[in-house]
C-alpha cells in the first residue's frame, strides 16, 4: 500500500470536507473539462466483473473524486481492467490501464500516472471502515493520482490502535500547519543556513512552534474517532491506519461478497495480482443506464 495510496498539501486540508447541501430537488453543477461536476448528490457506479458484481455509492462531499470516477467510468477508462493489490484482510485495487492487455505473470500496478486530484480528506466522516473506497497517491496527504482506487476489506482492531492513529494524524496535522507558517521565512533560512547562523534557526523554529500551539489551541482542532468510528473499527474492522493520509469518497452499496471473494484469492508478485486474474468487464453510472441505484 505504501507504494500506491494517499492524498492534503502542505495547507492540510485534512480537516476540511467539501460540503453540500443536503434534500435539495435541483442539482446544482460547474463545467470542468467540457464535462459536468454534480455538486450537491451521491452518484453510483457499477462494476461488473469476472467474478461478480459490486456498487460503489460516490459521497456528494467529496465531488472532485466522485467527478473523476464519473468521468473515467463513462470514457470506458475501468473497462477491460485487472485488479491488483490483492491483500486478504486489508483491500483490493484497480486502475492501471496498461492491465488490459498484461500478459500472464506480468507486474500491474506500478505506472501510477502525473494526472492528480486535490485531496478531500475528511476523517470525522469519512474512514476506512471495511466497504470504504479510497483513491490512490504518490504525494502522502497532497493530492490523488486520477486514476487508480483501491476498496477496503480490513480486519477488527483494538481502540489502543485507534488511539495510535489518532497521535499519527495530529501529528501530521501539526506538522502540516508548521510548514506554512514556515514557508514566509523561508529566504531566511537559506541565507542563515549558507552562513552557519544556528541560532538566528533555532530562535525562528521555537517561534513557530508556540504560533503552531496558540494557532490548535484555538482553533481547538485535534482529531479523535467518534464512538460509531470506534466500534465500526473494533467489531467490524476496517484499515485505520489510512485514515488521514487518504481520500475515502465511496463505498460499497451492493456487492461486498464481490469484494470480499477477489480478496481472498491467491496474489502473486509484490503488487499482489490474483490468480485467477480478475477482470473488470464494464463500469458504468447507473444514473445513465436509468436504473435506480441500490442501496
Amino acid at each position: 500500500m505504501k507504494r500506491y495510496l494517499i492524498g492534503i498539501s502542505l495547507v492540510m486540508t485534512l480537516f476540511l470536507a467539501l460540503g453540500c447541501k443536503n434534500g435539495s430537488s435541483s442539482q446544482t453543477t460547474e463545467e470542468v473539462d467540457a464535462d459536468t461536476i454534480i455538486l450537491d448528490a451521491d452518484q453510483y457506479v457499477r462494476f461488473e466483473t469476472s467474478k461478480g458484481n459490486f456498487t460503489i455509492k460516490l459521497y456528494r462531499e467529496t465531488p472532485l473524486h466522485r467527478h473523476n470516477m464519473v468521468r473515467l467510468a463513462r470514457k470506458g477508462f475501468y473497462d477491460g481492467q485487472l485488479f491488483f493489490g490483492i491483500q486478504k484482510g486489508y483491500k483490493i485495487q484497480a486502475g492501471d490501464v496498461n492491465s488490459k492487455n498484461a500478459k500472464p505473470g506480468q507486474e500491474i500496478g506500478i505506472d501510477l500516472k502525473d494526472d492528480t486530484i486535490q485531496s478531500e480528506i475528511n476523517p470525522y466522516r469519512f474512514y476506512h471502515k471495511r466497504g470504504a473506497v479510497g483513491q490512490a497517491s504518490t504525494s502522502q496527504f497532497r493530492c490523488s493520482t486520477s486514476q487508480q482506487f483501491y476498496i477496503i476489506t480490513g480486519k477488527k482492531v483494538k481502540e489502543s490502535n485507534l488511539t495510535a492513529q489518532e497521535n499519527v494524524i495530529n501529528k501530521r496535522y501539526r506538522q502540516a500547519l508548521k510548514d506554512t507558517l514556515t514557508q514566509p521565512h523561508a529566504k531566511d533560512i537559506l541565507t542563515w543556513q549558507k552562513y552557519g547562523e544556528k541560532k538566528k534557526i533555532s530562535k525562528l523554529n521555537q517561534q513557530l512552534n508556540d504560533e503552531t500551539d496558540a494557532i490548535l489551541a484555538k482553533r481547538r482542532q485535534h482529531f479523535r474517532y467518534n464512538q460509531q468510528q470506534i466500534k465500526e473499527y473494533t467489531t467490524v474492522g476496517g484499515a485505520h491506519t489510512l485514515d488521514g493520509l487518504y481520500t475515502v469518497f465511496g463505498e460499497i452499496s451492493e456487492g461486498m461478497d464481490v469484494v470480499e471473494a477477489i480478496s481472498n484469492l491467491p496474489a502473486a508478485g509484490k503488487n499482489g495480482r490474483p490468480n485467477p486474474d480478475v477482470r473488470i468487464i464494464r463500469a458504468y453510472v447507473i444514473e445513465d443506464a436509468g436504473a435506480a441505484p441500490q442501496q
